[in-house]
């Protein structure tokens, strides 16, 4: 143990009720922080997740036309793309769907049964994707709540052409709202005659094996049919994924705040122990001691500080994050998608927040020491004779 260590923490243990405080101060900043990060990390990785399971990862539309006439074609071309998983075709269009109680506006997909059963099959919540040999659809959880539509019902959808009575075959549920609320998924060939298209679909969801190929792979798609629309689920989702990145930022910026203000509360500790401590510091430096070696004990304390600090609040982080696992927090889902919010713990972020809130403390007792340092022993020692 080298001397200026020694000193640091005896005078820490001394002083161990404002030692306390500071470590406090530096742990529950930290606690707070990593705790956030991870709720963040948790809302950001369910909402990615579930965008992938209900969006395409690549979408292929007409680039000109409004529909894909050689889709079956242009579908066996995809799928040789090494790193494509599927390709499903879709035809999309908008219809009223009513029963003898409610109506309300939907999006019609049509896609084959084995299609939905391959891609989606773990939203399926109730029923089948269809019913063999009848007029069917599939309904979304919120849009069969607001309809009070259970499977074995009738309802009837209404376009420009006339309208049709379906039988609900089954009910899915994404998690996201806004699919479940207005989503109706049909048997493609179904759609295709309701509304009297023909043998066309307007889009192809293609997946992937590693979603994050996308962009190299919309890319040589591109190349190879340059007359179609080609979107990867990142272009897709540009806004919602951006504001998501934002909004971590701004949690990170805003909760280091707390943490700066309690480097300043220790900075302030440090200059009262400094003041003090002047005449212990006139004695140090009539022994030999060098300014620097006594700067060095006052800049040790903030670093001890600051290591026990973090240390007890990533302990605090991670016990508060695996609560909050085991007790979710329960939010609105008809406002943010989730019906509680999950938590995601990343040793990335709680190294980042310990890295920082170390930095902090040097900086905060640096000022401090800097003016021990530049205490005058001989001025002082007079001043107490």
């Amino acid at each position: 143990m080298t001397p200026t260590f020694f000193l640091a923490l005896r005078q820490l243990r001394v002083r161990w009720k404002q030692t306390l405080v500071s470590v406090l101060s530096v742990g529950i900043g930290v606690m707070i922080l990593t705790t956030a990060l991870s709720l963040t990390n948790g809302f950001e990785s369910d909402m990615v997740e579930k965008i992938l399971g209900t969006t395409p990862h690549i979408s292929v539309k007409p680039g000109v036309a409004d529909y894909l006439q050689r889709y079956p074609t242009i579908k066996k071309e995809l799928e040789r793309n090494p790193g494509v998983k599927g390709v499903y075709p879709v035809l999309r269009q908008q219809a009223l769907i009513t029963n003898p109680l409610y109506s309300t506006g939907a999006l019609i997909f049509g896609i084959p049964p084995k299609d939905a059963d391959s891609g989606l099959k773990q939203f399926l919540q109730k029923g089948s994707w269809e019913i063999p040999k009848q007029a069917s659809v599939v309904v979304g959880s919120e849009l069969a709540t607001k309809l009070q539509l259970f499977v074995g019902d009738k309802v009837s959808i209404i376009t420009t052409n006339g309208s049709a009575q379906f039988n609900v075959a089954g009910i899915f549920h994404s998690g996201l709202y806004e699919l479940d609320v207005r989503i109706v998924l049909m048997p493609l060939n179904q759609v295709q005659d309701l509304f009297l298209t023909g043998n066309v679909v307007n889009e192809l969801f293609v997946r992937l094996d590693d979603v994050f190929e996308a962009p190299k792979l919309a890319v040589e798609m591109q190349k190879t049919h340059p007359s179609l629309y080609i979107r990867t689920w990142m272009e897709s989702n540009r806004n919602l994924l951006s504001a998501m990145a934002l909004e971590k930022q701004v949690i990170f910026l805003v909760i280091l705040f707390i943490i700066v203000v309690a480097m300043v509360g220790i900075a302030n500790t440090q200059i009262m122990i400094v003041m003090e401590k002047t005449s212990d510091i006139a004695i140090l430096r009539a022994l030999g001691a060098s300014r620097r070696q006594v700067s060095r004990v006052f800049l040790m304390q903030g670093v001890l500080i600051g290591l026990i600090g973090v240390f007890c609040g990533s302990l605090l982080g991670v016990g508060a994050s695996l609560y909050l696992s085991v007790f979710p927090i329960r939010i609105p889902g008809e406002v943010y998608d989730l019906d509680y919010l999950p938590v995601q713990m990343q040793l990335l972020d709680f190294v980042w927040v310990a890295a920082t809130t170390v930095v902090i403390t040097i900086l905060a007792s640096f000022f401090p020491a800097r003016r021990a340092g530049k205490a005058d022993p001989i001025a002082t020692l007079r001043r107490h004779i």
